[in-house]
């Protein structure tokens, strides 16, 4: 897996960027570039746009030096939206990004249904994967859990499990990760062929883990007895009101587990 450009959402609203210390660890690892990019507006605490470069132009200042003091190639914006999920979405695709990299905090179920979140956008929207960081820690494991459904018959979810497979493969050679399968099911009388799966993923059976159960469920559970340190995940985006309201499991996930998240879409 070669990443050419990580694009990093940086947070004005707290201190701690984990986002932007997993990229500049990856940046290092396999010499991407990196693009800053800070959205505000009235709502984050900002009068203007110049209030916001005034206030905000040394943490972007002080985050590029420390990229390029590790021989990284690294460029900042910022920008002022209503909408700076949207506008995000935008950016990534101005910058040709391969990746985001985003922080991520624990929502409760009513924000989740009330409103959506700036995560639900760009796991919707994003021109690329988005790797949500729920807290910038060692990845002590280096052991990844790539969720599938391979009972379904539907085209985009088949599309999206070879995308998800080959990535989870990709990652691995990459990386040196040891790579998981898990899936969710719900019929007890006609459960999913393990040995079918694991040579599908090129992975050996011990590594296949089938539940019954809801698939949010299942992964989480399956997660913290591997205690993995990435979840990779597919989303299909969805319009509408039932898409307003109903969180997919990729976003029912995020408030359920304490690893980092790759969503691809």
């Amino acid at each position: 897996m070669h990443l050419n450009k990580i694009m990093v959402v940086i947070d004005p609203t707290v201190e701690r960027q984990p986002a932007f210390e997993r990229a500049l660890v990856s940046a290092v690892q396999t010499g991407a570039q990196l693009h800053l990019y800070i959205c505000v507006n009235e709502a984050t605490g900002y009068a203007s746009l110049e209030d916001a470069q005034e206030r905000l132009q040394g943490l972007l200042n002080a985050m590029a030096t420390r990229a390029q003091a590790d021989a990284i190639e690294v460029a900042s914006e910022l920008d002022w939206a209503a909408d700076w999920g949207k506008e995000a979405v935008s950016a990534a695709a101005r910058c040709s990004a391969s990746m985001i990299f985003k922080n991520s905090f624990d929502h409760s179920p009513v924000q989740r249904e009330i409103r959506s979140t700036s995560d639900w956008t760009l796991l919707r929207l994003a021109p690329c994967p988005v790797l949500l960081v729920k807290d910038f820690h060692d990845w002590n494991h280096r052991r990844v859990l790539a969720a599938i459904n391979p009972a379904s018959t539907d085209s985009a979810h088949i599309k999206l499990n070879h995308q998800i497979i080959n990535f989870a493969q990709r990652f691995a050679q990459s990386y040196g990760s040891d790579v998981h399968f898990v899936s969710a099911f719900r019929d007890l009388n006609h459960p999913p062929d393990a040995d079918e799966i694991a040579r599908t993923c090129g992975t050996p059976v011990e590594h296949i883990h089938l539940k019954q159960g809801k698939a949010a469920d299942v992964i989480r559970d399956t997660a913290q007895s591997l205690d993995v340190d990435l979840i990779i995940v597919g989303t299909v985006g969805r319009d509408g009101i039932k898409g307003q309201v109903v969180g997919n499991t990729s976003e029912r996930l995020l408030d359920q587990t304490h690893s980092d998240m790759l969503v691809l879409n």
